[in-house]
C-alpha cells in the first residue's frame, strides 16, 4: 500500500514539473520593448516602444522647478507625431490619461503619455 502511495506522489511531482516547464516557455514569448532616450537642452524624452503591440510610452522629464505642463504636453505631442511618421503609422490614440509624477529627491518631474499606434 505504501509503495502505491509513493508511486502516485512521484507521478504527481513529474506531472506538475512538466506543466511548470511549459509555463516557463510561454513567458519567454513576451514582446521586445525598445527604449529610446533623447536628451535635449533642459529636458529629456524617453520612448518605451513595443513594436509587436504598436504601443509606446513617452516620458518627458525635466527639473521640477522649470516644469510647465503646457510645454510638456506640447513637446510630447510633437514627438509623438514625429514618431508616428518615422515608424510608418497612420494615426495614434491615447490608451489612458497622462500622468505627472514628481521625484523630490532627484528634483525631477516626469510626464507620462501612453499611446497606441494604428497602421
Amino acid at each position: 500500500m505504501k509503495k502505491i502511495l509513493i508511486v502516485i506522489a512521484l507521478l504527481c511531482f513529474v506531472v506538475v514539473g512538466a506543466f511548470a516547464q511549459s509555463q516557463q516557455n510561454q513567458d519567454s514569448a513576451v514582446p521586445l520593448t525598445v527604449l529610446i532616450t533623447e536628451p535635449y537642452d533642459g529636458y529629456t524624452i524617453s520612448i518605451e516602444y513595443t513594436e509587436m503591440l504598436g504601443e509606446a510610452r513617452f516620458i518627458y522629464s525635466t527639473n521640477r522647478f522649470t516644469y510647465d505642463e503646457y510645454d510638456a504636453i506640447k513637446i510630447a505631442r510633437e514627438r509623438i507625431i514625429a514618431f508616428t511618421k518615422e515608424k510608418g503609422y497612420f494615426s495614434y490614440s491615447y490608451m489612458r490619461p497622462t500622468i505627472t509624477k514628481t521625484d523630490y529627491e532627484k528634483n525631477k518631474t516626469y510626464f507620462y503619455s501612453f499611446v497606441l499606434f494604428d497602421k
